[in-house]
């Protein structure tokens, strides 16, 4: 089982905004925000190992009943939007 950095996006969104920025900053500081930031023109999209390893960082920081309900999303960034889209 994977460590946690940091708590898990809880099922009533309580802590979206600590969660998100802790997304944010992880996924940064392993070179891959490009996975859930918009895409920019010139910059080249990420690898599909690095585009997984962000999916994977996502998914293992959220509740257990949004991973199930998620299951099939597997592009970061629409997991992100989802996630956004719902809490924001």
């Amino acid at each position: 089982m994977a460590t946690k950095e940091f708590e898990s996006l809880a099922l009533d969104a309580r802590n979206f905004p600590t969660w998100a920025m802790d997304l944010k900053v992880s996924l940064s500081l392993r070179g891959m925000y490009e996975a859930i930031a918009p895409p920019q023109e010139g910059v080249a999209p990420l690898a599909a190992p690095l585009k997984y390893n962000a999916l994977f960082i996502t998914r293992n920081h959220i509740h257990p009943d949004l991973k199930a309900e998620y299951l099939m999303e597997e592009d970061p960034r629409a997991l992100w939007l989802a996630l956004q889209t719902r809490y924001e």
